[in-house]
C-alpha cells in the first residue's frame, strides 16, 4: 500500500474520531434570520453633491459660520421629541484639529477647554449636533475617522443638555485632500 494513502487515512480518521469527541450533547442551531441592528447598518452614502456642484458650495460655504476639520471620537444617534413628531439627529463628539472659517473667541464658547494652551484650539473636544439624520444606516464618518464640518453657528442650549454644541448645516465632508483644496478655495474666495 502507498505510504501517501495511509497518511490520509489517518488524518481523515484523526479529524471523524477528534470531531466526535468534541461535539458533547445536543448542539443548538443558531438563529439564522437576519438580524437588523444598529451595530450592522450600512454606512450612509455621502452626498458628494455638495463638493462636485459650484453652486452648491459656495452656498453652503456662505451659510455657515465655522468651517472647521476634527476626528470623530463618538458618534450617537438621538430621537427627541417635539410635539408630535419624532426628530432624529447624530450627535458628534470631535477632537478639533483646525478653523477654517469662523471667528475664534466665539468659537470658544463651543469647546470644551480642558488643557488648552495658548491661543490655539487644536486639540480641544467639541459636540457637534447634525438634525434631520438618516434612521436608516449607520451615521458616517465613524469615529477615528477625520472630517469637514460646515455649521452655521446655531447654539443648542441647556434645554438640549449640559453642554454647548453647535448644529451642522450638511453632512460632514470626509477628509480629503481633493475636499480640503475645494473648501479652502471657496473659503478665500478663488
Amino acid at each position: 500500500m502507498n505510504p501517501s494513502i495511509v497518511i490520509v487515512c489517518v488524518i481523515a480518521l484523526a479529524i471523524v474520531v477528534g470531531g466526535e469527541i468534541r461535539i458533547r450533547g445536543k448542539v443548538r442551531k443558531r438563529h439564522t434570520a437576519h438580524r437588523r441592528h444598529r451595530a450592522i447598518l450600512p454606512p450612509c452614502n455621502f452626498n458628494d453633491t455638495i463638493i462636485e456642484d459650484e453652486w452648491s458650495l459656495m452656498e453652503a460655504i456662505g451659510d455657515s459660520e465655522f468651517i472647521f476639520t476634527a476626528k470623530v471620537l463618538s458618534v450617537k444617534k438621538l430621537k427627541s421629541r417635539d410635539g408630535i413628531r419624532v426628530k432624529k439627529s447624530n450627535l458628534y463628539r470631535l477632537h478639533l484639529r483646525r478653523v477654517l472659517k469662523g471667528d475664534l473667541d466665539e468659537f470658544r464658547t463651543f469647546v470644551k477647554s480642558d488643557g488648552l494652551v495658548g491661543d490655539t484650539l487644536s486639540g480641544s473636544i467639541l459636540t457637534v449636533e447634525r438634525p434631520r439624520a438618516q434612521d436608516t444606516c449607520a451615521p458616517a464618518p465613524r469615529p477615528r475617522l477625520s472630517a469637514i464640518f460646515l455649521s452655521d453657528g446655531a447654539f443648542a442650549g441647556p434645554e438640549k443638555g449640559p453642554t454647548p454644541r453647535l448644529r451642522l448645516l450638511t453632512d460632514p465632508v470626509p477628509l480629503t485632500l481633493y475636499h480640503l483644496d475645494r473648501i479652502n478655495a471657496a473659503v478665500k474666495g478663488n
